[in-house]
């Protein structure tokens, strides 16, 4: 039986999942123009989510995707960064560059292939030790000017931050201008997702409450699974979940519980304590 989810990317055969398919349209709709882009936002927002389904999707249309998550290299070597990317670019790509050490010469090895459609994801870039990063998306920037020659058709970058803003030189990365934008889950998507877990354990939401599951999230995706979540589990043999039944959750939420969103906003408020 799936459930809400609440940690890390969804797997749709274990969490209820929205499929938002005008937004992975508009991601295979810049691949196919060749375009490298970036996903920023804050973290609990789903882009992990959309971008697996988007790499899913292109899977299906021929392409070969890798995607890397580099959240713990912050202090990693060169050597060991280098590791990670060609063992997942043998893998996912069946290119093996595994003697190489140094990230330009990667680069210009991709750029002789001139066979094949792949796509590069990377999750958490800023990540990336600082020592070698810029020296990372130098690299990618070359291999973007003559993308319409070789394999490498798209490059994703993606993060909590604005790329554009963490970068220590005047160089552009790639001459980037492209965002997707992954916007919370409207009220309709709220409903949506609910909708799942009423017709798969039969158990329903009053219509209330599930207006009020929007009104208190905004539709942020890690707020509204969370609340749901909470009055499944809390009242799993009530039907249909009242409004007060999530009232008793919404006390829970902003008297007792630490959530990973309120941990977020406050270690930001403190840091901004002298704006707040």
């Amino acid at each position: 039986m799936r459930y809400f989810n609440t940690s890390g990317p969804n797997i749709p055969k274990e969490h209820y999942t929205l499929y938002r398919k005008k937004l992975i349209q508009n991601g295979i709709s810049l691949i196919e123009k060749k375009r490298y882009f970036t996903i920023w936002a804050p973290r609990q927002t789903g882009k992990s989510t959309y971008f697996r389904l988007l790499a899913d999707e292109l899977i299906e249309l021929g392409y070969k995707v890798a995607h890397i998550n580099f959240e713990s290299y912050r202090n990693a070597s060169l050597e060991s960064f280098i590791f990670s990317l060609t063992r997942h670019l043998k893998e996912k790509w069946g290119q093996d560059y595994s003697g190489e050490k140094d990230l330009s010469k990667i680069f210009e090895l991709i750029q002789i292939h001139k066979e094949g459609k792949c796509v590069l994801i990377i999750d958490e870039v800023e990540g990336i030790n600082p020592k070698y990063f810029n020296d990372f998306l130098h690299s990618i920037r070359n291999a973007y000017h003559s993308r319409e020659h070789h394999c490498l058709k798209s490059v994703i970058l993606v993060g909590v931050s604005n790329i554009l803003g963490i970068i220590s030189d005047n160089a552009s990365p790639f001459n980037i201008t492209d965002n997707l934008e992954v916007p919370y889950f409207t009220e309709d998507e709220v409903f949506e997702l609910l909708k799942q877990h009423e017709k798969e354990t039969g158990q329903l939401f009053e219509e209330k409450v599930k207006h009020n599951i929007y009104r208190i999230t905004a539709g942020q995706p890690g707020l509204v699974n969370g609340f749901a979540k909470k009055l499944t589990e809390d009242y799993p043999d009530k039907n249909p979940l009242t409004n007060n039944d999530y009232l008793k959750v919404e006390d829970w939420y902003l008297r007792i519980a630490i959530d990973k969103n309120f941990e977020n906003i406050l270690k930001i408020a403190q840091q901004e304590r002298h704006f707040v």
